[in-house]
């Protein structure tokens, strides 16, 4: 549960009460669309760029309080979250780690490409890390070096209940929207690299994050599935504020014929804060800068209310993915028959729940 004990202490009587009107509804929100089917059975993962959390290079200006607990909101509502576009001043983060509570932890990279760090932020009632995290670097190919990430994607090994997992965060470069060759060879590369260790050592993979993706037929999704990497069709979403385009991602590679994605989606945080209205415009307006750093003017018209929104919440919606955790009944199942189903516990991914 988020912690909202600080809102007792705001002297903006009317920004509290817009807070907690907007918490009200982005909590049933939540649990309409997601909560709902979160079970101990299962765990709920996603994946969230954040736009430029913490950096401040193009952001025109903090974010507000009332934003950062938004934000805590949508990520408590998830066991597991990978975040993209952590930067440089870490503040922000920290509050939201706050927010969330004593049973909340993470783990975050140092900066690489564009000053950005990738994370995951984790339930710690229902996550279990497994002492193994690092950053993706591509081994030689016939003794000579091969191109690296623009942001070295980020890899950690957890468990939830019997599901031991190896789950990987990228946010693929961009370049532009013509030239996509650069982003195609980043993905194909992450998605080949994990192909042939999935292949050697029988582990559940999970990749997940900014891909940039353009739509589910574009190469660039090619290059993906081409890795052997399942993406879901209930996972083929749009998740640009603003456009239809697929950036992000959740994919699976696995042999562990047990693991089962229950459910998936996107969630429209903009449909409970921030709204697309007259109403939160008007209240947010004033809150808008003006000027540039120059002395510029800047517009302050519901277009430019639209874009300054993303720089208190993301250009990004949440995708989220539900997995089965609970495999009990195949695991007593094979003791009484003597067989392994489907091969499935003689995989290291796949073992009796442990503190490992």
């Amino acid at each position: 549960m988020v912690q909202y004990s600080g809102l007792r202490f705001w002297k903006d009587v009317a920004a509290r009460d817009r807070t907690i009107d907007r918490l009200l509804a982005l909590r049933a929100g939540l649990t309409q669309q997601i909560i709902a089917s979160n079970k101990q059975t299962s765990v709920l993962l996603a994946t969230w760029n954040i736009r430029d959390f913490g950096g401040h290079r193009l952001n025109p200006g903090p974010r507000l309080d009332e934003s950062l607990l938004y934000i805590a909101e949508i990520i408590s509502a998830f066991d597991l979250v990978a975040i993209q576009e952590v930067n440089e001043d870490m503040t922000e983060f920290q509050k939201v780690m706050r927010l969330l509570g004593p049973h909340w932890d993470y783990i975050v990279t140092d900066q690489s490409g564009n000053m950005e760090r990738l994370a995951f932020v984790f339930d710690r009632r229902k996550i279990l890390f497994r002492h193994v995290a690092g950053e993706i670097v591509l081994p030689e190919k016939k003794g000579s070096p091969v191109p690296q990430f623009n942001r070295t994607p980020f890899l950690v090994a957890f468990q939830a209940g019997w599901f031991k997992f190896n789950i990987c965060t990228v946010h693929i470069y961009y370049g532009s929207a013509t030239d996509t060759a650069k982003r195609k060879r980043e993905i194909s590369d992450i998605a080949e690299f994990f192909a042939a260790r999935q292949k050697k050592d029988g582990e559940t993979y999970i990749l997940l994050g900014d891909f940039n993706i353009l739509n589910p037929e574009d190469p660039t999704m090619g290059a993906l599935l081409g890795g052997g990497f399942e993406v879901p069709a209930a996972l083929r979403k749009p998740t640009a504020l603003a456009s239809a385009n697929f950036y992000d991602q959740i994919a699976l590679r696995t042999q562990n014929k047990l693991v089962e994605i229950k459910n998936a989606g996107n969630f429209p945080w903009q449909n409970y804060v921030f709204r697309d209205d007259a109403v939160d415009y008007a209240a947010y307006k004033p809150f808008m800068p003006t000027k540039t750093k120059t002395e510029k003017p800047i517009k302050t018209d519901i277009g430019a209310y639209r874009k300054w929104r993303t720089w208190q919440m993301s250009d990004h919606l949440p995708l989220w993915t539900e997995i089965k955790v609970d495999f009990t009944e195949a695991y007593l199942e094979s003791l009484r028959t003597g067989a392994e189903p489907l091969a499935d516990f003689s995989r290291k991914s796949v073992s009796a729940p442990s503190a490992d």
